[in-house]
């Protein structure tokens, strides 16, 4: 939204003199006539006449007047200084507009928010490669420690950006972005801090599932359910514009809920119910998604898969388990610099026969009215 210049001359003589006349019971309260013939009233009139004049000039800033305004923001050394001269009244105000809104934009990094607006405005200005889709800072944090605990203990002077590309960046491409995110902060940032710009860490999750079809849906809706479903699942958990309950991309730490997967699963298209949703294994590698190593535990009906990524034993993997009250598997736990990858295949998600006993009653009884 534009910035409006305040006007100033919006008070006439009868606000004046009603103003004051309302205020002297509070002020003299033994003044009783407030007749136009009395010498106070006179004096109130005459004084709210030349308020009246000093409201009005205040009003009437002159060009150059504001272009000195213009250098008090700007700085006088400013290389616009030449040109500001030859502008009109028009031209002048929206510089000024210009410079008040370039007051209220980060100059330097001091709260994470800062952080964050300024890592995603590097990429915005005179550069070349992929942007920064969305940033997450986190002070007192080293992130580019290489062990899990050591990210997650408190580190005094240090500042860590998660930078996020708006597409799949790898090799000299990532690095490129990263190093002009550092650089571009590097002295933005308060002295004495140690800035860490670090890509995204990455919690692969595979999932399974049964889909029960519609009894209307055909042969081929069936044989592609597996391959829609998997899509259905990527598309929701997608760290990109479109995936997350906000479609605004699934945020950084935010826990993957089965009842999540049990909703999108749903409204693929000819699926009438989704049960056994499984988590069957989690790495923080790519690589050991083609390992498919299913070492774990047993909650409930859900299966939940630590493989040597994680750790050795099961053991390493619980804290990542959420569970509900009757202490089956609920969901898996995110650090709060990670986001989702689905490591599933169509395969994984099996259909099955449509089951009259989850039927709606209309279908059950044809007699009962919808």
């Amino acid at each position: 939204m534009p910035l409006s210049l305040p006007n100033l001359d919006d008070r006439t003589y009868d606000d004046l003199v009603a103003e004051a006349l309302t205020m002297l019971p509070r002020y003299a309260p033994a003044w009783t006539n407030y007749n136009p013939s009395d010498p106070g009233v006179t004096l109130v009139e005459l004084l709210a006449y030349f308020a009246e004049l000093f409201i009005y000039r205040l009003n009437r800033v002159t060009s150059e007047t504001k272009i000195r305004f213009l250098q008090l923001l700007c700085g006088a050394e400013n290389p616009e200084k030449s040109r500001w001269a030859e502008l009109s009244p028009g031209e002048i105000d929206d510089a000024l507009r210009q410079a008040v809104a370039n007051l209220r934009r980060p100059q330097r990094a001091v709260t994470v928010e800062e952080y964050d607006y300024l890592a995603r405005e590097a990429t915005a200005q005179n550069w070349d490669g992929c942007n920064v889709l969305r940033s997450r800072s986190f002070a007192r944090r080293n992130l580019q420690e290489l062990d899990d605990q050591l990210r997650q203990t408190d580190a005094p002077g240090h500042v860590s950006v998660v930078v996020l590309p708006e597409i799949d960046l790898t090799g000299s491409g990532l690095d490129a972005l990263i190093a002009h995110v550092r650089d571009y902060l590097e002295p933005r940032k308060l002295l004495a801090t140690r800035l860490h710009v670090v890509q995204p860490f990455y919690l692969w999750v595979t999932l399974t599932a049964k889909l029960h079809m519609r009894a209307n849906a055909g042969a081929e809706l069936q044989a592609q359910a597996p391959g829609n479903a998997l899509n259905k699942v990527e598309e929701y958990f997608s760290r990109l514009p479109g995936g997350g309950p906000q479609g605004e991309g699934w945020p950084f730490g935010r826990s993957l809920y089965l009842s999540e997967v049990y909703e999108a699963l749903e409204r693929v298209e000819g699926v009438d119910y989704v049960d056994d949703v499984n988590v069957i294994a989690l790495t923080t590698r790519e690589q050991a998604i083609g390992e498919r190593v299913h070492i774990g535990i047993e909650v409930g009906r859900s299966r939940i898969g630590v493989d040597s990524t994680l750790g050795a034993g099961t053991e390493e993997g619980r804290d990542r388990i959420l569970r509900d009250s009757a202490g089956k598997l609920a969901g898996i736990e995110l650090r709060p610099y990670e986001l989702i990858r689905i490591a599933s295949r169509a395969e994984d998600f099996s259909t099955g026969e449509y089951t009259a006993a989850f039927a709606p009653a209309a279908e059950q009884n044809p007699e009962v009215s919808t």
